[in-house]
């Protein structure tokens, strides 16, 4: 990436660190992660069955949200201030746009997860911090997924408030509806539906495979049996391969999209 790119990453992460609802909401993060936390410290049962579903539960809710938050206005925000044209008139590739979009935030949304994990380990014993430091990663995948699709939505809308409507609907939708929405095939199929196809639909989701994949970590396969998920997890390559994919292709495919949008 070349020196405009560059720049643009940096303009994006302090543009990030000063929006007032990122703050807001990441603090949430940090004082709620602090109270799971301290509430880990002063129980008696063991504290990765205790603290770390607690905080993936918390994770898989907040997260994707501070990660559409920081999105949603990326591209759609550019058009309504005119500026557009501007940025895309620049010595730099559209992909580099994109791309430099994505780090940027990227960057802003890992600071912010940084705040909440990092606050509940201040207040965590050392087996509850070692805890907090295995979740860093894949909530970072987990809210990658999420502002890669921000971007994508911001860049395929034409208004911010459009933009703002989608993004809550689509946190909705993937985080709290698509469970019910699988248990709803299960009620109208009679239970006809195999564990694999089962399995699969909740993978499907990248907050269903992040609490599956974390509940497995910290829980162990019975807590995936007590929930009626006999089949295994998919394998590391797969894994990685949905991750990936939801990471790269709505990026790609909003670069591919703004390469079509004319400089005004």
């Amino acid at each position: 990436m070349g020196p405009v790119g560059r720049a643009l990453i940096w303009h994006e992460l302090l543009e990030r660190a000063r929006d007032r609802w990122v703050l807001v909401i990441s603090m949430l993060f940090a004082l709620l992660a602090s109270g799971v936390g301290l509430y880990g410290r002063s129980a008696e049962a063991e504290v990765a069955k205790l603290t770390g579903p607690s905080l993936v539960t918390l994770a898989s809710l907040l997260v994707p949200l501070v990660a559409l938050v920081l999105s949603h206005d990326a591209i759609v925000g550019e058009r309504e201030r005119n500026t557009l044209g501007l940025l895309l008139s620049l010595p730099v590739a559209r992909s580099e746009v994109v791309a430099a979009k994505l780090i940027g935030r990227g960057l802003a949304l890992a600071a912010a997860i940084g705040l909440g994990l990092g606050a509940a380990m201040l207040v965590s014993d050392p087996d509850g911090a070692s805890t907090l430091l295995a979740l860093m990663g894949p909530t970072l995948l987990l809210g990658l997924a999420f502002l890669s699709m921000g971007l994508f939505i911001s860049t395929v809308t034409r208004r911010q408030a459009t933009a703002a409507s989608v993004v809550v609907v689509v946190w909705f939708g993937l985080v709290f509806f698509y469970d019910l929405g699988v248990l709803g095939l299960l009620v109208i199929t009679d239970g006809g539906l195999s564990q694999s196809a089962v399995s699969a639909l909740v993978v499907g989701n990248p907050a269903g495979l992040y609490r599956i994949e974390m509940m497995h970590a910290f829980a162990g396969s019975d807590a995936l049996q007590d929930l009626g998920l006999t089949t295994g997890l998919p394998g590391t390559g797969t894994t990685w391969l949905l991750w990936c994919s939801w990471i790269v292709v709505p990026a790609a495919l909003s670069g591919a999209l703004l390469s079509r949008q004319k400089v005004v």
